[in-house]
């Protein structure tokens, strides 16, 4: 295992490792990645080591890695001791016109420019043995460095920390497809900011979503903004440039709409104009069901439905951009109002929103935040539900099968998160929706169906669904017909591993809980 999770002069130590220390460095990468620390290479270990990647090391110390519950940037020790950094281009890639990786290394370390008193300045020739800062090189296999390049595919990059001789220089792998305009290859803007950030002394940081977190994360939006955790820590190194500490956007060079994207988005216009006006509040399915100041809002497509304690405040549906001002987008994902504040946060793809009221919190990009400020992964697409389980009044984010316990408090996810959903024992996956009524009950929601959930027991009423969504919630009279349960499968219904049947059953359910709890 590479990247310093394996501690030794050579790979070939993997073989001498005790299962124990195999078990330990595959956790560290683990936690890492921020995935279930099962210490075995399951699927999703192996996928991320896979993973299109930095090839510089990203282990922590131990006190580090186990413990942190907020992970944030990660200072390498080495820094320059000075402002006014110099760089020159050794040679360029074939793959791209000399001209445009010389605006894309520009603007990559603009990037880090615009926060801090730094400055770079190119140097066309040079003959002395160290005649640059920072050198920048494309290069395939070994390549005289001690850190050959493995070809096409995971390691992309590699850079030194500041200091003498390879110090500050940057390695870029030129097996790669590299691209500046396209949504295919290797996008080496989103690279050189990243390596540029290792010639500065930052090592990777384990926060997804941020410019130093060591994976890939492929092509960004014409317009980008260094996030806070980068912030942080550059301006821990050489200081703030910007007294307000705003965040400053920086304009990806040559970026435009690739075909596909405008294909895509002419396509969803269409579909928006067939059915404008149109959704039956009686067998479209539930996109979200919350309570909010204690009514029940149902989200359908572009609207929603208010249902107070006595039923359904107006039949009629409202559209979800009307009342709540400035949302960008025509429907949601998972909404659910917070306890502190009550506050209401609003899920859709990977970005999120925060209201207060029906009015968008002061100062909130209108294109959202996105899901990796929260401590989510950088490769989660969607909320499916977020809900406030009744017994112990915390809330959790699920997605597809996974789950992670929000921290309102920190506005982070719970460390040692995301767990496997089979520990809500019975509840079908992917889930639709899921929230807590004003019975105090929690229901989970799939399809025209809706679960409800045994707290003291830790699994759902009844393998069958509980009832009908649109006869339960939408107060229809008459349930839509042909409507058929589907018996959930072998692996929905089967605890998680470490608990069997057996033992789940022959347990009190005061004890169970209490065991099962301690887990969540």
């Amino acid at each position: 295992m590479e990247f310093g999770y394996v501690n030794g002069p050579s790979l070939e130590m993997e073989n001498l490792m005790s299962e124990e220390a195999q078990v330990k460095a595959i956790r560290r990468f683990q936690a890492f990645a921020n995935l279930p620390l099962t210490g075995r290479l399951d699927h999703r270990t192996i996928e991320w080591m896979e993973k299109p990647r930095c090839g510089n090391k990203d282990t922590l110390p131990d006190d580090t890695w186990g413990n942190a519950r907020k992970k944030r940037y990660v200072i390498s020790g080495s820094q320059w001791e000075k402002t006014n950094l110099t760089f020159r281009f050794l040679n360029y890639s074939p793959d791209v016109k000399f001209t445009k990786i010389r605006t894309v290394i520009y603007e990559a370390f603009r990037v880090w420019s615009q926060v801090t008193h730094l400055t770079f300045t190119e140097i066309m020739f040079g003959s002395a043995k160290k005649d640059a800062d920072i050198r920048i090189m494309f290069a395939q296999k070994f390549h005289h460095d001690g850190y050959p390049f493995d070809g096409p595919g995971n390691i992309l990059a590699h850079a030194f920390f500041p200091g003498e001789n390879k110090g500050g220089d940057a390695h870029f792998d030129d097996d790669e497809n590299w691209t500046v305009d396209s949504d295919e290859g290797v996008n080496l803007f989103m690279v050189a900011a990243h390596e540029f950030g290792h010639a500065l002394g930052l090592s990777h940081s384990k926060t997804p979503g941020s410019l130093m977190y060591p994976w890939y994360a492929g092509k960004q939006s014409k317009y980008y903004t260094l996030p806070k955790d980068d912030v942080e820590g550059i301006q821990k190194l050489y200081g703030v440039k910007n007294s307000n500490n705003t965040p400053v956007i920086v304009l990806v060079p040559n970026h435009e709409g690739s075909k596909d994207d405008k294909e895509e988005k002419n396509e969803e216009e269409e579909d928006d104009n067939k059915d404008e006006g149109f959704v039956d509040d009686c067998t479209h399915k539930f996109d979200a069901i919350t309570r909010i100041r204690g009514d029940v809002y149902i989200f359908k497509g572009k609207y929603f439905w208010r249902w107070e304690s006595g039923g359904m405040k107006d039949s009629s549906p409202i559209l979800i951009t009307q009342f709540w001002y400035n949302y960008p987008e025509d429907s949601v994902d998972a909404v659910f109002e917070r306890k502190k504040g009550s506050k209401i946060m609003f899920f859709k793809g990977n970005k999120y929103w925060l209201y207060d009221a029906n009015h968008m919190e002061k100062a909130w990009p209108i294109e959202g935040r996105p899901l990796t400020e929260l401590g989510l992964p950088a490769d989660l697409k969607k909320i499916d539900a977020a809900f406030t389980w009744s017994y112990n009044k915390r809330t959790y984010l699920v997605s597809d099968d996974m789950y992670w316990k929000f921290d309102e408090n920190e506005n982070y996810v719970v460390y040692d998160y995301p767990r496997d959903m089979k520990i809500w024992q019975g509840v079908p996956t992917p889930l639709d929706a899921a929230f807590q009524f004003n019975d105090g009950k929690t229901y989970f929601i799939k399809g025209k169906h809706y679960w409800e959930f045994l707290d003291s027991q830790m699994r759902v009423k009844t393998k069958q669904p509980t009832g009908n969504n649109s006869e339960r919630w939408m107060q229809c009279k008459t349930p839509p017909k042909n409507i058929g349960f589907s018996k959930p499968s072998h692996e929905e219904t089967t605890p998680s591993k470490g608990f069997s049947a057996h033992s789940l059953m022959a347990l009190p359910n005061l004890v169970l809980l209490s065991l099962l709890t301690s887990y969540l």
